[in-house]
């Protein structure tokens, strides 16, 4: 009696050892439809940090907007399009035409990771447009920023910023945008 016990048991668990082909299958299809969206994003690290930076600008356009309210002060986001780095200086008051000083306690300079770089600066109401060399963004303690169009790009994409004068709203659009008509 022992013994059939057994032998049935173990009869049991050799069938219920085993996958079905439907459930390899299955298994299977999961895995190829990730492993398809999740391969192309990692071989595209170039976009992503692109996509990573000018988010990074954008919310660095944003904050000191605020800053410059809070604080009282007028601040600058210089840029320097040829080497691909931003930093922020400051003016005390709303003395926009004094001298401008390092302000590490705000920002400490950020450098693009490569590939990416600036394409240009557009300022419309101050210098216009800025391939090369160095250019800003002043923000001022009443709310007011500098009309601004900055491109980024990483030599196969770019994006656009849109800093609004009057909102100081950051817009972003991916690929190489004009000014819009005011």
């Amino acid at each position: 009696m022992r013994w059939q016990a057994f032998a049935t048991a173990r009869l049991r668990s050799r069938d219920a050892a085993g996958f079905t082909l439907l459930e390899l299958t299955l298994v299977l299809l999961i895995l190829a439809v990730v492993l398809g969206i999740v391969v192309p994003r990692l071989r595209d690290t170039d976009r992503a940090r692109l996509e990573s930076e000018v988010r990074k600008l954008a919310v660095t356009l944003r904050y000191l907007r605020q800053a410059a309210i809070l604080n009282g002060r007028t601040y600058r986001l210089n840029y320097g399009i040829d080497d691909g780095r931003y930093w922020v200086t400051s003016a005390d008051g709303d003395d926009s035409l004094g001298s401008f000083q390092p302000d590490s306690e705000i920002m400490r300079p950020v450098v693009l990771s490569s590939p990416v770089g600036f394409s240009d600066l557009v300022l419309p109401d101050t210098i216009g447009m800025v391939q090369e060399g160095s250019g800003f963004t002043d923000f001022y303690p009443d709310g007011w920023v500098d009309l601004t169009l900055l491109h980024l790009d990483n030599g196969q994409e770019s994006y656009t910023l849109f800093v609004d004068s009057l909102t100081g709203h950051v817009s972003i659009a991916a690929g190489y945008h004009e000014l819009p008509s005011l």
